[in-house]
């Protein structure tokens, strides 16, 4: 196993997922990768009055710091990480980018930050389980 693809929304089950996948790329000499999706729009921008540019400079620069929040958090982890940015619905982004970047395992929490993701195992995170084509690891 050559490269570890964690999904981070910025909650803390994606944080322990991003440390656990840490402490396994440290065991495998992989790298690990941390991936924020943003999300497509149900609804066009101008209906909120800004243009598609503005909402997507927005998302980016949300994204650009979630991930650097979430490479703070995880300090020096003694592997190499790099993050990556991807549009799109969350579940698929994260597979295709698994198929995209051949890894070895994908890691994600088993809870993201959606309300009603915090009843249930999580809607993005079951159904990642259901489409992907490489092995999905749900941190707890």
């Amino acid at each position: 196993m050559k490269r570890i693809l964690v999904g981070v929304d910025g909650s803390e089950a994606s944080h322990e997922a991003a440390r656990l996948a840490a402490e396994i790329a440290i065991r495998f000499g992989a790298r690990l990768t941390l991936a924020y999706v943003i999300p497509t729009l149900l609804l066009p921008p101008d209906a909120y009055g800004l243009t598609f540019a503005d909402v997507e400079q927005e998302h980016r620069t949300h994204a650009d710091r979630l991930l650097a929040d979430a490479m703070t958090k995880l300090g020096e982890p003694g592997v190499q990480v790099e993050p990556l940015v991807l549009t799109g619905s969350p579940a698929e982004s994260l597979a295709e980018a698994a198929l995209a970047e051949d890894v070895g395992l994908l890691v994600v929490g088993s809870r993201g930050r959606g309300a009603v993701a915090r009843m249930l195992l999580g809607s993005v995170t079951d159904r990642l389980v259901h489409i992907s084509k490489k092995p999905v690891l749900v941190s707890r």
